[in-house]
């Protein structure tokens, strides 16, 4: 193993990764499906030929700029692993904020009614997966446009042990979902404006879902469409929580405060220290 180690290291390296041999260890732990300790405690395996073509074809993939969760088709998320193909986007570490953030601000008991969470835009289910383990009155209701992302999304509910907690909806933002009043709503919704996606790392624009991303022209199209729309949707006292990109903040909370029937509207800023998360409450006063 040792030396098909080192052969996946130089190829990585003359394809200018930064760390080429963390890249090397993360494909081989995956490929072997052993920890990245054993890679090091047992460097005299032999591999068998089959482990030699998976090995080379995921090592020939990275160079190629594929990011590494679509193939090994995992990602871990909230120390959590869940199934991810190219045709969801990949979970990064700041959505984690939004889920900090929704339980941070549950505050129904256990045994009070059930909570009631709309996941727009449910993409792998990360976000509605998490809730319905962490929160035991939790049932979720999770959406997407796509057949084929709801597809993952339930494997991942059921991989997970929570496929009888959610529901699963094929629906553009609200257009098909039944008028029911829920506690909170949440959503990851694209965000980078058209004119810059052209300037994101070919790991993400070339293999990633474009419309995961396509925030339309000024990047705010589904704050847009959300925040307005969600009133009819969300109880009085209820939360919306939105991701959004570091330099959105003015502009979403300005959404809110339009509308005149939000209130507490607050920004959470992520791990580096930028805007990422956005909640406010319904009025208790609002209509709906």
């Amino acid at each position: 193993m040792k030396d098909f180690l080192e052969w996946s290291i130089g190829r990585l390296s003359q394809a200018g990764f930064d760390s080429p041999r963390m890249e090397a260890e993360v494909l081989f732990s995956g490929a072997l499906k052993v920890g990245r300790e054993e890679i090091f405690l047992r460097p005299e395996r032999v591999l068998t030929e089959p482990e030699k073509n998976t090995l080379r074809s995921f090592v020939e993939r990275r160079v190629l700029r594929e990011p590494v969760a679509y193939i090994l088709r995992t990602k871990e998320f909230w120390s959590l692993d869940f199934t991810i193909t190219p045709e969801v986007l990949i979970p990064r570490p700041e959505t984690e904020i939004l889920v900090g953030t929704l339980l941070s601000l549950n505050t129904k008991k256990q045994d009070e009614l059930s909570f009631r969470l709309l996941d727009i835009g449910t993409g792998s289910g990360v976000i509605a997966v998490v809730a319905a383990k962490e929160i035991p009155n939790c049932q979720v209701t999770a959406t997407d446009y796509f057949p084929s992302v709801l597809t993952v999304a339930k494997l991942n509910s059921e991989r997970h042990g929570v496929s009888d907690k959610i529901h699963f909806v094929k629906s553009n933002i609200f257009s098909h979902l039944p008028k029911v009043l829920y506690d909170c709503i949440v959503s990851n919704p694209p965000y980078v404006k058209t004119s810059n996606l052209n300037d994101l790392v070919s790991d993400v624009i070339d293999f990633e879902p474009r419309g995961a991303l396509d925030g339309e022209d000024d990047g705010l199209g589904f704050y847009k469409r959300i925040i307005p729309n969600a009133l009819n949707y969300l109880k009085k006292g209820g939360v919306i929580i939105l991701e959004i990109g570091e330099t959105q903040a003015n502009a979403v909370t300005g959404l809110f405060h339009s509308t005149g029937h939000y209130e507490k509207i607050n920004v959470v800023q992520d791990y580096s220290g930028y805007d990422r998360v956005v909640f406010a409450r319904k009025k208790t006063n609002a209509y709906g």
